[in-house]
């Protein structure tokens, strides 16, 4: 969050670049950036403000673009969304010329929610102007996030309500909307509560697969296989099968690692969410690891009959846990 914020002191300041790149997963906090820089330079002047989509723009036009002057105003502002220019691929030598002298009436933007390349344009704008990482948010950071939409609304958020909403991942365009609708869905009660957010908030995919192995290791089979087949109406097949071995894979990694301390270890370790870290030590404390192994091998063998042509994932999967009685481990 400190980058986000850093970037808004010094919109505050006026010391404003003439060049930036925004990159990183958090599209949210980039368009909220965009939105200051506009608000701070051209206001709802539209001749001094352009918003052009990097993949359909070539970087000579951006260039001219960036090159033209403002009219009746001091500064400019150009934007380039999804802009490709920083990837692996060829530099282009008119993007690399206009980031070697740069106008001075212009901010230029440009924006992607991918990696970049480290080279001579990334180069170029950190001397004439700042690159700036947008990644997700700390899980501390993203429940203050929760906590002050909620003071905008005349609300406050229990701390279990805030913790709850981590659940709907990390990408805070998706937040926004769960947090609207939960606040929505309390109408003029001043305090949003846990029961709140488990009302309106829809599972995710990751949820629904922890709450499937849970029933898995509980022998409860005819919910674990509800949830599957509830996964597969909204997800393809493969995807199903991924999400599956990649929980095991995480529960076998956290048996192995054997934190005894705080989540947040487990989490860096294996490079999750420490919400889901914490789950996912909860199910490696839980489940016998020949247990867990024993549904991990099943899985990748259905997998294989699956892609031959011999079963069909979904009757696959009730064979093995049904009719084979999936044995309790002494």
């Amino acid at each position: 969050m400190q980058y986000f914020l850093d970037l808004v002191a010094a919109i505050e300041k006026g010391e404003i670049l003439p060049v930036y790149l925004f990159y990183g997963p958090e599209v949210y906090l980039q368009r909220e950036a965009v939105r200051r820089f506009r608000a701070a330079l051209v206001g709802e002047n539209a001749l001094n403000y352009e918003v052009v989509d990097g993949e359909e723009v070539p970087p000579r036009e951006v260039a001219a673009m960036a090159n033209t002057l403002p009219l009746f105003a001091v500064r400019r502002l150009v934007v380039v969304k999804n802009a490709p220019y920083f990837g692996t691929g060829k530099e282009d030598p008119a993007l690399l010329a206009y980031l070697r002298q740069p106008n001075p009436a212009t901010c230029l933007i440009f924006c992607t929610a991918g990696t970049v390349q480290k080279a001579g344009a990334f180069k170029l704008v950190q001397k004439q102007g700042k690159a700036v990482e947008f990644s997700y948010l700390a899980p501390e950071d993203l429940k203050k996030w929760f906590q002050k939409k909620a003071r905008q609304a005349g609300k406050s958020l229990e701390p279990a309500a805030a913790e709850m909403l981590l659940a709907a991942g990390r990408d805070l365009t998706v937040l926004y909307n769960e947090i609207e609708k939960v606040l929505a869905y309390t109408g003029d009660r001043p305090v949003v509560t846990a029961a709140d957010v488990q009302a309106v908030l829809v599972p995710t995919s990751e949820e629904t697969v922890f709450a499937a192995i849970d029933a898995f290791g509980e022998r409860r089979y005819p919910e674990a296989l509800k949830k599957i087949r509830a996964l597969l109406e909204r997800e393809a097949q493969g995807v199903v099968f991924s999400l599956l071995a990649r929980q095991l894979r995480l529960i076998m990694l956290a048996q192995d690692l054997s934190f005894p301390g705080r989540q947040e270890n487990l989490a860096q370790a294996l490079n999750i969410h420490p919400f889901v870290a914490r789950k996912v030590a909860a199910q490696a404390r839980r489940f016998p690891r020949v247990e867990i192994e024993e549904l991990f091998w099943s899985l990748l063998e259905l997998d294989a009959a699956v892609k031959s042509g011999r079963e069909e994932f979904l009757p696959g999967l009730e064979r093995r846990l049904l009719l084979r009685g999936w044995r309790k481990v002494p």
